[in-house]
């Protein structure tokens, strides 16, 4: 497949760990698929950067230049034009906005790389730009929901009804969670339209290592307790009530060191709420890591803490798991999806001492190494296979919406219809589905012999994705020979 993503979340030159999650999720499709980024920037970003550039400065988190050779993921072409909107006013009108600001590029980009689907990510103003753009070219439009944009900003007013008509009119909704899935079922999307697709982890980056050692990397003390919390410094994730739960702590004389990774517009106001409880000691703001040192951080604390109002899946917790080390978060979103009772702990937002008390408790017992977690991270290829089968079934459900054509198969059992094509149809297949199985309603019970296909025209192609999408043979491969009578396609086992 061709696949366009559309998102301001992903890394560029000056941003480099904006959106790594997107990162991760791009770099578990290619090999298997060509893909194209566009992501915007917003306008203040853009200005601060540049302005910090000419004062000599650079902002915490970016480097490079406007002539940076940085590449978010090897192979994979990225733009970035700049988003203009007025800030904090008519929210609910961002999409216009963005379009105005970055439509001519996106409109080039669907031009010359010819997608087979696009893809964006966050409901609004991404998904509806995206869902925009892909209708004008004909193109089906996934949208991958985040959390907030449905959780809370879907909840009332304006923004909600833009939010919601984004959703309805795209081909298909990936989520990250069921109770996001759950939550817009409620909202009145249609159960066929929404699909739950988990976010992988790098098993490259993430895994479990030497605590001592990752301690001693990152110069801290082996014997104090170690916390660490990871996200962006914003007030949906809550860290604010951490620090106040660090307070809680404190006061009861426990000795640990709570880190928090990440920045943000926050930073200076979480800085003083630190100075003002008296914790310089124990809490610090470490800014954001890469990757790699981010692992580290998970390697070496006895807890990932966090503290979000609202949340999806947060790929800090999938991280942190990765590398073996338990949480205590609040009970948010998807969160209670991936918890396991004998290793981690909720607790409500908004809730310090709750939290505090959490903590305690759970470095107060034994951990028990022996049992396998009831919920481990998929890695970035499972993931992507999830993912791979949503977009080829919004492809051929928008051929069938969009084109009219009929697909009938030699089994009983109903089947998609088929994308057409103005280039010639091959004549032999030994194609390889074992990353590219299809969801049917009803499955074509394998081994199948032989199909019938009937479509629209004389010249349209039968391709490997079209035909994942009437089969799976049980050992994954299918070898066969196409043939053709009048307008009709016939593919028939060797």
């Amino acid at each position: 497949m061709k696949i366009l993503f559309f998102s301001y979340a992903y890394p560029n030159a000056r941003q480099p760990g904006l959106g790594t999650f997107n990162r991760s999720m791009i770099a578990g499709l290619v090999g298997a698929h060509e893909v194209r980024v566009v992501a915007p920037v917003p306008f203040p970003d853009v200005w601060r950067i540049r302005l910090a550039e000419l004062a000599g400065v650079s902002p915490k988190g970016t480097r490079g230049s406007k002539h940076s050779t940085y590449t978010a993921v090897p192979g994979v072409e990225a733009s970035h034009p700049t988003f203009y909107y007025p800030p904090k006013v008519l929210r609910s009108q961002y999409g216009q906005f963005l379009d105005w600001s970055v439509g001519r590029e996106l409109n080039r980009v669907l031009h010359e790389f010819q997608p087979d689907v696009v893809l964006s990510y966050w409901a609004h103003p991404d998904g509806d730009v995206a869902v925009r753009a892909a209708q004008r070219h004909n193109v089906p439009s996934v949208v991958m929901v985040g959390g907030s944009d449905v959780l809370l900003l879907a909840r009332s007013g304006a923004r909600r009804k833009a939010i919601l008509n984004v959703l309805n009119r795209a081909d298909a909704v990936v989520t990250v969670s069921d109770h996001i899935s759950d939550t817009l079922m409620k909202d009145g999307l249609p159960r066929k339209k929404l699909h739950v697709v988990r976010r992988g982890v790098d098993p490259a980056a993430f895994s479990p290592g030497d605590r001592s050692i990752a301690r001693r990397g990152l110069g801290l003390s082996e014997e104090r307790t170690q916390l660490v919390a990871v996200g962006r410094l914003v007030p949906v994730k809550g860290f604010q009530h951490l620090i106040a739960s660090c307070a809680v702590l404190k006061t009861r004389g426990r000795a640990f060191d709570c880190h928090i990774v990440g920045d943000g517009p926050l930073r200076a106001q979480l800085q003083r709420q630190i100075e003002h409880l008296g914790l310089e000691d124990c809490v610090k703001l470490e800014g954001p890591q890469s990757q790699m040192r981010l692992a580290e951080w998970y390697r070496a604390a006895d807890l990932t803490v966090l503290s979000s109002l609202s949340e999806g899946v947060p790929n800090v917790l999938l991280e942190s798991l990765a590398c073996g080390t338990p949480f205590v978060a609040t009970s948010v979103g998807g969160v209670p999806e991936i918890a396991d009772r004998l290793y981690d702990r909720l607790v409500p937002p908004a809730s310090p001492v709750a939290m505090a008390d959490a903590i305690e408790g759970q470095l107060n017992s034994p951990r028990e190494e022996q049992q396998r977690r009831c919920f481990e991270p998929f890695d970035l290829r499972a993931s992507a296979r999830k993912l791979e089968r949503v977009l080829e079934g919004a492809i051929f459900d928008h051929a069938a919406a969009h084109h009219g054509e009929q697909v009938q198969s030699t089994s009983a059992s109903p089947a998609r219809e088929a994308s057409p094509s103005a280039s010639k149809p091959t004549n032999k297949f030994d194609l390889d589905w074992r990353n590219a199985a299809p969801s049917l309603n009803t499955p074509v019970p394998p081994p199948v012999a032989a199909m019938a296909i009937s479509l629209n025209g004389p010249n349209a192609e039968l391709t490997a994705t079209t035909m994942a999408a009437f089969c799976r043979p049980s050992n994954g491969q299918f070898e066969g020979e196409l043939g053709r009578t009048g307008e009709y396609f016939t593919l028939s086992a060797k």
